[in-house]
């Protein structure tokens, strides 16, 4: 390829500390599979060469790019941080397969320290916290008292930490961090372990390097530190994975540990439309933790729109609306994606794709909404209703919301009959019983959302979920939301029975949809969150529910928080070739996110 001038002094860089300051679409790969091959040019031996990026996908799509490149065959390492350092590891310290900690087994290890620590197995909501901010922690590498935790009581994570590091050291196992921590501090102690690996790389090349941790920083610094030959990219404007511990201030960071590295800037766009490089710079500038960069467009204008809706409804009609536009004007389903900042902004749009068979996949899994317990507590009315109860059906309505009705009262049959019957001594507990079979008798006769609102509301099912949203510490918000959705679902449908085969039915294409998301893509519209978006590029992309309290969320805490939301906003901005749609909503008065302001859009319109 026809390199630039920026893109060209990149490539020809060949001994010392380099710093790339790569952008979106400026072409980061390409530069590096490049410099690989110049390197081997120059006469450096392919073995000395040493690839990491962050995903075993990026490595080997990197490997492959690098391989076209020429007729030969050349042994350079590309891989991964954790497959590099657990490879080191198997070959210092003998670990196998086998000893690496994961899945079902993690997950009853983690148990049984909750256990031993002195917390309740079942508290998933501590667990998870827990979990995470131990894997915060290691990869912060840091000492405990140094640490700063976002989500529990140190001492919490303190007493925590002990017990599942005490359980692993007993069985001989190793979990993800630890083939990151156990290297380093191998490192650290083995001086001629150290010396070995420095002398068997020598050239050092980092992919994505505003993902990087500090404990990845440290192994670099590290393993590099002989020949000082590193050569890191990345673009500290899309830093996106704090949650994971990903710190973009690293690279100033690596700048200060080598003052003499060269700095480039890859400042030319080859992706994004010329308005979108220009919207895109104007938010981005708002963060102040940044390397200041000019990036240049070298494309047309495409078409930005930004629109207001009323509710997510109306945003999902739209957006169907729109999208069958543009496949009326010859656009592929899969030159079209859809962003979101999490899988519940995407239900409306979801339900829309299914019930009008539009051609979708799910880069990720998705959560079933139509699995969540209100909808599954909603349907084991609606079955009881249409004459369909079970045992398992009436044990899971008749104490919601709370009847004081005891379980083995539904082991006299699996109708009402029994459970008047159980209780033909107990007054109380006999006119509850007769209250909810007339109850839903009476809901029987009624629409989908007529029954909803009156379980909801006369029945007493609305003040059950507020209850329950305060014992298990969610929002009821959350829960308020399901209820709104599933009536929008269920909207114009005239019997409780079309709702039941509406329901199944958009289960098991949901299901369907997440079995088959990683195989069949091809002529789909493709549904992203906005950080599993990151990388890639499509003709025309819509980012739904830019409002405040999702994009950015309303878990903000800081300045840092804050930047990084706007960065994951750029992220999205900038996946488009083309086309830029933005959606916000109104409903309840919700603001319209700050980012759509601060993308300045009129003044970034290019002159006609």
């Amino acid at each position: 390829m026809e390199l630039n001038s920026s893109q060209s002094e990149a490539v020809k860089h060949v001994d010392g500390p380099c710093l790339v300051l790569a952008g979106p679409g400026s072409g980061k790969t390409a530069v590096l599979t490049t410099r690989v091959f110049e390197l081997i040019k120059s006469g450096i031996p392919a073995h000395e060469i040493l690839v990491i990026t962050f995903t075993k996908a990026a490595a080997i799509e990197m490997k492959e790019r690098f391989d076209r490149l020429s007729d030969d065959i050349y042994s350079v390492t590309f891989g991964t941080f954790h497959s590099l350092f657990w490879g080191i590891l198997q070959k210092e310290k003998g670990y196998r397969s086998s000893d690496i900690l994961m899945g079902s087994a993690r997950s009853k290890l983690l148990k049984q320290a909750m256990s031993i620590a002195g917390f309740a197995e079942d508290d998933n909501v501590l667990l998870n916290g827990l979990s995470q901010e131990l894997s915060r922690y290691n990869n912060a590498s840091c000492s405990l008292a140094e640490y700063m935790p976002k989500y529990v009581d140190r001492e919490e994570l303190r007493a925590f930490e002990k017990a599942y590091e005490g359980l692993k050291e007993k069985y001989r196992l190793i979990d993800f961090d630890d083939m990151l921590t156990k290297a380093y501090h191998m490192f650290v102690t083995q001086p001629d372990v150290l010396a070995k690996w420095q002398e068997r790389y020598k050239y050092f090349l980092v992919d994505e390097m505003q993902d990087m941790n500090d404990i990845q920083f440290k192994l670099m610094m590290l393993i590099s530190a002989k020949t000082r030959n590193i050569f890191g990219v990345g673009d500290d404007d899309q830093s996106i994975y704090g949650f994971r511990g990903a710190n973009p201030r690293l690279m100033q960071r690596f700048l200060e540990e080598y003052p003499d590295a060269k700095q480039i800037l890859l400042d030319y766009n080859y992706r994004n439309p010329l308005n979108v490089v220009k919207t895109a710079g104007n938010l981005i500038s708002n963060n102040k933790n940044r390397f200041q960069k000019i990036i240049k467009g070298t494309a047309a204008d495409g078409l930005i729109e930004i629109n207001e809706y009323k509710n997510e409804e109306e945003e999902a009609e739209a957006i169907y609306i729109r999208i069958k536009k543009l496949i009326d004007e010859g656009v592929q389903y899969d030159e079209i994606a859809i962003l979101y900042r999490n899988h519940s902004d995407a239900r409306f749009l979801v339900n829309k794709m299914l019930t009008s068979k539009m051609p979708f996949y799910l880069k990720e899994q998705m959560p079933n909404i139509y699995t969540h317990f209100i909808i599954n507590d909603l349907e084991a009315y609606f079955q009881i209703a249409i004459g369909n109860s079970t045992r398992a059906r009436l044990l899971s309505i008749i104490n919601r919301p709370n009847r004081y009705l005891h379980r083995r009262s539904v082991e006299e049959g699996n109708d009402f009959r029994g459970m008047l019957d159980f209780y033909r001594d107990n007054p109380s507990c006999y006119r509850a019983v007769e209250a909810l079979a007339s109850d839903i008798r009476l809901i029987s006769k009624m629409s989908p959302c007529a029954a909803i609102n009156y379980i909801k509301n006369v029945m007493g099912y609305g003040a059950f979920l507020k209850e329950e949203a305060y014992r298990n510490e969610a929002d009821f918000s959350e829960y308020q939301m399901i209820l709104d959705f599933i009536l929008t679902v269920f909207k114009g449908l005239r019997t409780i029975k079309q709702a039941i085969d509406l329901l199944n039915e958009l289960r098991l294409k949901i299901d369907y949809e997440n079995k088959t998301r990683n195989v069949d893509k091809g002529g789909k519209i493709g549904m992203y969150t906005l950080h599993s978006s990151k990388g890639l590029e499509f003709k025309n992309v819509f980012i739904v529910e830019a409002n405040e309290g999702i994009i950015p969320t309303n878990k903000v805490e800081s300045k840092d928080d804050i930047e990084e939301e706007r960065r994951l906003f750029y992220v999205g901005v900038t996946r488009t070739k083309r086309n830029l749609f933005l959606g916000y909503t109104n409903k309840k008065n919700r603001d319209k996110s700050r980012f759509l302001d601060e993308l300045n859009y009129s003044s970034a319109k290019s002159s006609p």
